[in-house]
Formats: structure tokens, C-alpha cells, sequence
């Protein structure tokens, strides 16, 4: 088994033949190595990814606040990042080294079109039967109420959880 330090560079060399990846991983095997998209999770996943706090974080009020302020600053740089997707991939391919046309391919493809979503009931429920499945394929060691990780706090004026995915148009 490959690392996913060496992942990038065992496909790239012919070492392995397919790779489980996100952006901007994909977008970088597509643009640089000719690779082409097998399968994804559309159907299969929810595609929600989570902020997380430590309950002691949580349990704070001041901490509390700040988390508050966190999420709503993201929100708003996530809502720059999909009006400025040349913008934030310049500035993004410059922090990390990805190649600028890479990092625009990410950003069009998945990390501009993401939508800050509530942790409602569709969301925890989904989130659920991932962890069922999980725990059936005996990928964790037993399954676990999903809804007691959920802190409902910072869901304030977001759309529901089964809210599509903003769009720049033709897909990449």
C-alpha cells in the first residue's frame, strides 16, 4: 500500500493504476498525467464536508463565539472564492506550489462550487447510514449516533442540506 504522501507520484510513474483522490488532486492527475475521472461518489455520498470543534471549545462561550465568527467569515470567503475563482486560484497556487492552471481546475470543479449548508436532519441522517455502511463493512469497529456529534448552533440563515452545489457552467 502506497502512503498518500507517494500517491501522486506512484500514478504518475505507472506504479499504481487508479487512485482514490478529491481536488486538487484530481485536477492535477487530469491536467498533468492524462488521467480520466473511473467513478465518483455522486449517488453514493452526501459530498458534505464538516467544520469540527472540541466539545471543551464548544462549552466555552468565548470560544463559542469565535467559532460562531469563524464559520461566518468562511462563509463569506467561500462566496468571494466563487465570484473570484482566477483570483483565489492564483492566490492559492502561490501558497501551495500547485501549477495556477491546476488550482483554477480545482476551484471550478469542486472547492469554488461548494455551498455552506445547515447540519439538519436530511444531513445527520445521511451522515448516518455512511457510518451504518461503514460499520457493516467492518471499515470502523462499530457503528455510532452521528446526531450526537452534531452541534446545531452555527446553522443560522443556511439553506438545507440538500442544497445543489453552485455551478460555473460546463462541467470540467
Amino acid at each position: 500500500m502506497t502512503s498518500f504522501g507517494d500517491s501522486p507520484a506512484a500514478f504518475t510513474r505507472g506504479k499504481v493504476d487508479a487512485w482514490a483522490v478529491w481536488d486538487p488532486y484530481t485536477s492535477q492527475a487530469l491536467d498533468q498525467s492524462g488521467a480520466r475521472v473511473l467513478t465518483t461518489g455522486q449517488g453514493l455520498v452526501n459530498g458534505l464536508s464538516f467544520q469540527v470543534a472540541a466539545p471543551a471549545a464548544l462549552d466555552d462561550k468565548a470560544k463559542a463565539a469565535a467559532l460562531k465568527d469563524y464559520t461566518t467569515r468562511l462563509r463569506r470567503a467561500q462566496d468571494w472564492v466563487f465570484k473570484h475563482p482566477t483570483d483565489w486560484a492564483k492566490a492559492w497556487a502561490k501558497a501551495t506550489g500547485l501549477p495556477e492552471e491546476v488550482a483554477l481546475d480545482a476551484v471550478k470543479r469542486t472547492r469554488g462550487t461548494a455551498v455552506p449548508v445547515a447540519v439538519d436532519k436530511a444531513a445527520i441522517a445521511s451522515e448516518q447510514r455512511i457510518v451504518d455502511a461503514f460499520a457493516a463493512l467492518k471499515l470502523i469497529p462499530s457503528s455510532f449516533d452521528f446526531g450526537e456529534l452534531v452541534d446545531p448552533r452555527f446553522n443560522g440563515g443556511l439553506p438545507p442540506s440538500g442544497t445543489a452545489p453552485r455551478t460555473y457552467g460546463k462541467a470540467h
